[in-house]
C-alpha cells in the first residue's frame, strides 16, 4: 500500500464531484473516474498502462454517492495489486469487484439515508422550526450531513486499506436496525408535533354549550383529533406503509382539511 492519506483524502474531496457529469449512458462513471485520477496517476507512471486504466473505469456506474468512496478506495486498491503482478487481480476481477459493491452499496445507503436519516432528520427540523428557531435550515444541513460526511471521508481509507474485507467492518454497523430505530423515530416526532401544532377550529361548541365547559371540551376535541392522526399513522407503519408517504399523507391532510376551514 504506497498511496498517501493526503491523497485518499484528495480523492475523497474529489468524489463531492461525483455527479456532476451524470448522464444516461455512464450515470456516473466521468464523475467516478474524475474522482479516482490522482489514485491511478499515482499507481501508473507509465502512460499507456494509466490510459488502460482510465478506460476500465470510464464505465457505466451507478451507487449512493455518500457510499461511492468506499468503492474508490477498493478500486484504488486493487488496481495497486494488479500494478504490482498479483496473480489473483486482473481487469476483470476489478471490473466485477466495482459491480457488486456498487450494488450492494447503493442499496444500502438509499435505504440508510434517503428512506430513513432525511426523514427523521426533516421531523426534528420541523420541530426547531415550529419554535421559530430562524437557523433551521442551517441545523438540518448540520445534522444531516454528520453520517454523510464520515462515511465519504472514513469510506475512502476503508476502502482502500481492507479491500474486499471492507464488507466485514460494514456490518458492525447494522444498518437494518438503524433504519428501523429511525422510522420509529420519525414517527414518534410526527407524533409529538401532530397534538401540539394541530388545532381544530370548533365554533359549533360556542353556540351549544355554556362558556365555562367550552375550554374543557375545546381540548377533548384537540385531544381526539390527535390520537387520531397518529393512530393512523402508527396503523398505517404497521402495515408497512413508507414512512416518506406517511409524512406525505399528513401534509395533504392538513392542507385540505386547513383550506376547508376545519384545521387552523
Amino acid at each position: 500500500m504506497t498511496l498517501s492519506k493526503r491523497l485518499l483524502f484528495k480523492v475523497a474531496l474529489r468524489s463531492f464531484l461525483l455527479q456532476a457529469s451524470w448522464n444516461y449512458r455512464g450515470m456516473m462513471s466521468m464523475g467516478f473516474l474524475y474522482s479516482i485520477a490522482p489514485g491511478l496517476d499515482s499507481i501508473y507512471k507509465d502512460k499507456n498502462a494509466r490510459e488502460l486504466a482510465y478506460m476500465r473505469h470510464f464505465e457505466y456506474l451507478n451507487t449512493n454517492p455518500y457510499f461511492a468512496s468506499i468503492v474508490m478506495g477498493v478500486v484504488l486498491s486493487l488496481e495497486e495489486k494488479y500494478k504490482n503482478g498479483e496473480k489473483v487481480v486482473d481487469p476483470e476481477m476489478i471490473h466485477n469487484t466495482k459491480e457488486a459493491l456498487m450494488t450492494s452499496l447503493a442499496a444500502i445507503g438509499d435505504g440508510l439515508f434517503w428512506d430513513s436519516w432525511r426523514p427523521y432528520v426533516a421531523a426534528l427540523a420541523v420541530i426547531f422550526a415550529a419554535a421559530n428557531y430562524s437557523f433551521t435550515p442551517f441545523i438540518f444541513l448540520f445534522i444531516y450531513n454528520i453520517p454523510h460526511l464520515y462515511f465519504r471521508f472514513a469510506g475512502i481509507y476503508w476502502g482502500y486499506e481492507d479491500g474486499m474485507n471492507v464488507i466485514k467492518k460494514l456490518k458492525n454497523f447494522k444498518f437494518p436496525q438503524i433504519r428501523q430505530t429511525l422510522r420509529i423515530g420519525t414517527l414518534v416526532l410526527l407524533a409529538y408535533l401532530i397534538p401540539n401544532h394541530v388545532n381544530v377550529h370548533t365554533p359549533f361548541l360556542v353556540a351549544n354549550v355554556p362558556l365555562e365547559l367550552f375550554y374543557f371540551l375545546e381540548k377533548v376535541v384537540q385531544g381526539l383529533v390527535a390520537l387520531l392522526l397518529v393512530s393512523l399513522g402508527t396503523l398505517a407503519y404497521r402495515e408497512k406503509v413508507n414512512v416518506l408517504l406517511i409524512s406525505f399523507l399528513l401534509l395533504i391532510f392538513a392542507l385540505v382539511f386547513y383550506h376547508w376551514g376545519i384545521f387552523i
